[in-house]
């Protein structure tokens, strides 16, 4: 089976990644920026699996869920979670089929996007900082946190999401979270998972002096993630990056 990645900036900007966690099978393509100064733009596209759409449009069915004409993301709340936040601005969202996401967005100063989001700050899964001549930013993820990131991301709120997330999984070995898969989604679930990696990409417009977790391609640092360590979460993730 050709190996399948799931490809994303950071929680830093938004958690566009972290929302796509629950979804086995998916494919989900970032292109970020990052400015000296702080600003930049995210640009995402994000792709699950038939199998996978198919079983949640009949789990919504059975459970009596509302999931308005076989539509998986829904664009006009997710357009309207945007609107409630001053420090980003949505450019461009779209779903031209139902199991596809596509969007962008822009920000003024990623240092504000952390200061005006309490759960983000409070939680501690990303850290920005920012001197004359240098920039950090510290990502750090575990269970505990997990559970401020899906308030500040309603999307994982959604049961149809979190029966799959870390904190209803404690516990869980690989095996049988697996097992669990194959009986959620059939015996395509399991290899859609073991074979999938998150590639957190990271551009900057600068120089990059240091980084963990990762590894530095000209002014990118890409880490790349096993899916199931980050479904399970058994134990925390931690990255940063240094740039000026």
């Amino acid at each position: 089976m050709k190996r399948k990645k799931a490809t994303g900036l950071t929680t830093f900007l938004l958690g566009a990644a972290v929302l796509c966690l629950p979804f086995c099978g998916c494919a989900i393509r970032q292109e970020a920026l990052v400015e000296v100064d702080g600003s930049g733009s995210v640009r995402f596209h994000i792709e699950v699996e038939p199998f996978f759409l198919e079983t949640m449009l009949e789990m919504a069915e059975f459970s009596g869920e509302s999931m308005e004409e076989g539509v998986l993301f829904d664009l006009e709340k997710i357009t309207e979670d945007f609107r409630k936040k001053p420090t980003v601005e949505l450019v461009a969202l779209n779903s031209p089929a139902p199991e596809i996401l596509d969007g962008e967005f822009r920000f003024q100063d990623v240092q504000e996007v952390f200061r005006g989001e309490a759960e983000l700050r409070e939680s501690g899964v990303v850290t920005f900082s920012r001197s004359d001549k240098e920039s950090s930013i510290r990502f750090y993820l575990d269970r505990d946190n997990f559970v401020q990131v899906s308030s500040f991301l309603t999307f994982l709120e959604n049961p149809f999401f979190s029966m799959f997330s870390p904190v209803e999984n404690e516990g869980t070995t690989q095996d049988e979270y697996l097992e669990m898969m194959e009986f959620v989604f059939g015996e395509e679930g399991p290899p859609a998972i073991r074979e999938s990696t998150i590639q957190v990409r990271i551009e900057v417009k600068g120089k990059i002096l240091s980084q963990s977790g990762g590894r530095v391609i000209g002014r990118s640092v890409i880490y790349e993630i096993p899916l199931l360590e980050v479904l399970l979460l058994a134990e925390p993730l931690e990255y940063s990056l240094s740039f000026r």
